[in-house]
Formats: structure tokens, sequence, C-alpha cells
């Protein structure tokens, strides 16, 4: 057993806190998990800046210009104002991605059916 402790450094100190203090120990974690954060953010800011994204690369107010959205000049301003005047100048449009159109189901038809139905029947009957 003797031989198994000395060739183990933290078997031999296992009964002692690091520095001499559990708090010391736990504020240098503390700060190197700070620093760690601080590293990747700065690293973060760094790639931002030297890398701009494609959409900044468009325009500095909208990603999506007439000719790469497929939509009318005017569409595209009113639909850049309607987004201006209600989140404020400061507001930016990243993507403009027209909605598909799905054809309604059978299912869905059959209960806007059955809806209308109730309905007549519930307005024929007398509120007592």
């Amino acid at each position: 057993m003797p031989f198994l402790l000395n060739t183990i450094p933290l078997a031999v100190s296992a009964g002692h806190p690091l520095f001499g203090s559990q708090w010391l120990a736990l504020l240098l974690i503390l700060a190197l998990v700070a620093v760690f954060i601080l590293l990747v953010a700065a690293v973060g800011r760094w790639l931002a800046a030297t890398h701009p994204a494609a959409s900044e690369k468009i325009a500095p107010g909208c990603a999506a210009t007439p000719a790469s959205s497929g939509l009318k000049p005017e569409l595209l301003a009113a639909i850049i104002a309607s987004v201006s005047s209600d989140l404020g100048p400061g507001a930016r449009i990243t993507a403009i991605r027209p909605t598909p159109v799905k054809p309604p189901s059978v299912e869905g038809l059959m209960l806007q059916w059955s809806l209308e139905g109730r309905r007549q029947i519930y307005s024929s009957h007398k509120v007592r």
C-alpha cells in the first residue's frame, strides 16, 4: 500500500485542500471560468468583425433585394416601411421569404361544414 501512495501524488494530498483553503480554490476556479468566458466572447467579436455575414454585404438595413428575393420593388419597400414603423428605425430585416400556400385539406373543409351545421342547430333552439 505505501508503494501506491508514493506513485500517485494526488493520493498523498487527498485530505488537504488546494492552496490551504477551500475558498481560495473556489475563487481560483471561478476566476478561470470568467477568463475563459471573456476569451470566448473576444474571439467571437473578432470573428464577427473580420467575417461579416452575407446579409450585411447586400444592404445595411435589409438582407433581401428585389433581384435576390423575387419581389417587386414596391412590395419590398412596403415591407421595409411597415417593419420600420412597427419596430422602429433600428429594426433589421434578415430575410423575406414567401410562404407557400397549401390547398385546404378535406379534413379542414369537413370541420368547417360540421361547425356550421352545429351553429345552425344551436341557433334554431329556443333559449329558456
